[in-house]
């Protein structure tokens, strides 16, 4: 038995979530990969995965094992990797991110890396969920917000500031807005894609304050809610670098600019720093030294 091929084809199964989809990729037949599933399965003395004919499902043993299993694998890339040219790299690295950055700066950035480096293989996923990396198979992520989960590495690459903006047409026409309290007479475009899309939070008096919104337009995606404002349909509250050139223009205008709240720390996480490929530290390292070169603030969406 090849434990780290059956290793590779089960981490394979779970990516795929599919025994047919994992044979088409690994260039096996079907019947070969559920062979070397059921090899390891009885190699480690655990059930890993239950499956029925239309379904694939991991059990508690299979979420443990996928996470040391993934050590195993970064350690044996990296052991594959230590004699290799540092200046080529290759392999596949597997990315996510919010839908909120991942549109309009992330390509970007992975575009030049793509140019510095053309034998790297990347898979960028848009999500507005917490992804589970272990388990969805992803090598990094982008994230948001205070980091809660202690378990990854992370590695702080900028932040992200926030504008309350409407459009003149619709100031023009709707009552006064001169403190947080006055928005429950305004129509807010909620953002379904956060947790507490009904509560817009400003500083008041030097404290943070959760103001309760109304509205009758959500969407889980910036650039909609964006276009929502613009044609003067409510306020909304939106990443700077959405809303810099409307403001500057005059498109749109800043409302509640003296309680800004805080920006939102934005990360990248990683399961592991033990023995990381070179490849996936090398794309880490290039998007803190990418931010830390040009600021999230300073970059220009088109």
């Amino acid at each position: 038995m090849d434990i780290v091929k059956s290793i590779q084809v089960f981490q394979q199964v779970v990516e795929d979530q599919s025994f047919t989809r994992a044979a088409e990729n690994l260039n096996l037949v079907p019947s070969a990969v559920s062979r070397q599933v059921g090899e390891l399965e009885k190699w480690l003395g655990v059930r890993l995965v239950n499956r029925t004919t239309r379904s694939l499902h991991l059990t508690d043993d299979g979420r443990r094992y996928l996470e040391k299993m993934a050590e195993i694998s970064s350690q044996i890339e990296a052991l594959k990797a230590l004699n290799e040219d540092k200046s080529h790299l290759s392999g596949k690295v597997k990315i996510t991110a919010p839908m909120m950055v991942g549109q309009i700066i992330v390509p970007d950035l992975l575009s030049e890396f793509k140019a510095r480096h053309p034998d790297i293989s990347l898979s960028l996923t848009l999500m507005n969920r917490k992804a589970d990396l272990i388990e969805e198979g992803f090598d990094v992520a982008i994230r948001a917000g205070n980091l809660s989960d202690s378990s990854f590495f992370a590695r702080k690459i900028g932040d992200i500031a926030f504008k309350t903006v409407a459009s003149r047409a619709y100031l023009k026409n709707s009552s006064p807005l001169n403190e947080p309290s006055d928005l429950c007479e305004h129509n807010c475009i909620i953002n379904a894609a956060l947790s507490n899309s009904k509560r817009w939070s400003y500083k008041v008096n030097h404290k943070i304050k959760a103001i309760k919104v109304s509205g009758d337009i959500e969407s889980n995606e910036s650039a909609c809610i964006l276009s929502f404002v613009r044609a003067g349909l409510g306020l909304a509250v939106l990443p700077e670098i959405y809303v810099r050139e409307d403001l500057a223009s005059g498109r749109l205008i800043e409302v509640l600019s003296d309680f800004a709240s805080e920006p939102l720390p934005l990360n990248v996480i990683y399961p592991s720093n033990r023995l990381q490929s070179p490849t996936i530290r090398a794309l880490i390292d290039y998007l803190v030294t990418s931010f830390e070169s040009a600021p999230i603030g300073d970059r220009i969406v088109k």
